[in-house]
């Protein structure tokens, strides 16, 4: 009797101290301002983190679809833009294919356009999608791959799908001047796109080709100038490929080959070349032939970040970095970042891009794949 009654008071007890405690209150935070240093970190397994590299504090988590690559950034408008997929079943099922609209002030999605099932995924890719940009005019192109190669075109301003394009033998997308991009072709040639504001090709043409498939291919992985394009090849050729608005044709230059002298250095990892514009100096992942474990070495980590001038190779710095990293970009503005990820550490490091000095590393990070500075990208 005298158990029972102890164990009732203590159930009192416990009753009382629990009525004690307000309930939490779950609220949605809102990102006011975006940090001058705000980077976006593509983890490729379903969602990406906001990070503030001042602080070094997570503003957030926007959530994706499978297979999302990069975003496309409109920080003016306070939005960015990703292709998803979708199954029915998460796994399987019926597939839905989507460009969602993400508002930055909450990382909440809000408005989708259903494009083609098709869009291509399954690789960490900047390239496989782009924002053209004239006047008012704004289309998002969407790379797909069945394996014949088309282009989705849709318009973020009415909130449709508007075509898609056959780009047969041609891939990717380059955002350039106007309602034109870019593609890289299996012939080792470029070819440039011209749409009007319906989504309909107007024009194509093809350059001379200019690189070898077989003996030292064109990366995919590009950096983006002021006047266009700039791609390396495996061993290290640097090419500018610029549109010539007067003429509508392409400029393709081979500017230097990345080289200390040694021949010992190649541009390695997922996301290995960055370009910052102020001081033109163009910034890649290098690591030694003898880690590469393909024959290419362009899947190596890079143990160093060159800085070199990006008109004539010069090598003004060699950052040795702290841990190997498969990605690089930096920020464009008054004191720029820059931001080194890996997949292997899984973690990004935050130099002072002017300094060199590392300033903080972000761990604990999934699959960082895809890095993008929401500083980096204007008009795209």
């Amino acid at each position: 009797m005298l158990h029972r009654i102890l164990c009732a008071l203590l159930m009192i007890g416990s009753f009382t101290t629990q009525a004690d405690i307000a309930p939490e209150t779950l609220k949605a935070e809102q990102i006011d301002v975006i940090p001058e240093h705000a980077l976006l970190i593509n983890t490729f397994g379903e969602n990406a983190l906001l990070f503030d590299t001042d602080s070094f504090e997570v503003l957030g988590m926007i959530s994706t679809g499978i297979d999302a690559n990069a975003f496309e950034l409109e920080v003016d408008r306070g939005v960015v833009h990703t292709a998803e997929t979708y199954l029915s079943r998460h796994t399987r099922g019926e597939r839905t294919d989507v460009i969602s609209t993400h508002d930055l002030k909450n990382l909440s999605p809000v408005s989708e356009i259903i494009i083609p099932p098709k869009h291509a995924g399954g690789s960490p890719m900047r390239n496989y999608s782009g924002l053209l940009h004239d006047g008012d005019t704004r289309l998002m192109l969407v790379t797909n791959i069945t394996p014949g190669n088309t282009v989705s075109v849709a318009d973020l301003n009415s909130g449709e799908f508007l075509n898609e394009i056959s780009t047969a033998g041609c891939g990717l997308v380059y955002p350039d001047k106007g309602l034109r991009f870019l593609q890289l072709c299996g012939d080792g040639t470029v070819q440039i796109m011209m749409l009007d504001a319906k989504g309909n090709e107007v024009a194509r043409d093809r350059s001379a080709s200019f690189f070898d498939l077989q003996e030292d291919p064109l990366m995919e992985k590009a950096a983006r100038d002021s006047k266009g394009w700039v791609f390396t090849s495996f061993l290290g050729r640097v090419i500018g490929v610029e549109l010539d608005l007067e003429n509508e044709s392409l400029n393709i230059e081979e500017r230097f080959v990345i080289d200390d002298g040694t021949g010992e250095w190649r541009i390695g990892g997922m996301q290995p070349l960055a370009l910052h514009r102020a001081s033109n100096l163009l910034l890649a992942l290098m690591h030694p032939m003898a880690d590469a474990v393909d024959t290419g070495g362009h899947k190596a980590p890079g143990i160093e970040v060159w800085y070199m001038d990006a008109t004539s190779g010069a090598i003004r710095h060699r950052l040795v970095l702290e841990e190997p990293a498969t990605a690089v970009t930096v920020s464009q503005d008054e004191n720029p970042q820059l931001y080194v990820g890996s997949i292997v550490s899984g973690q990004v490091q935050v130099y002072d891009l002017i300094s060199t000095t590392l300033t903080g590393t972000i761990t604990e990070l999934s699959f960082p794949t895809i890095l993008q500075s929401l500083s980096s990208e204007p008009g795209r």
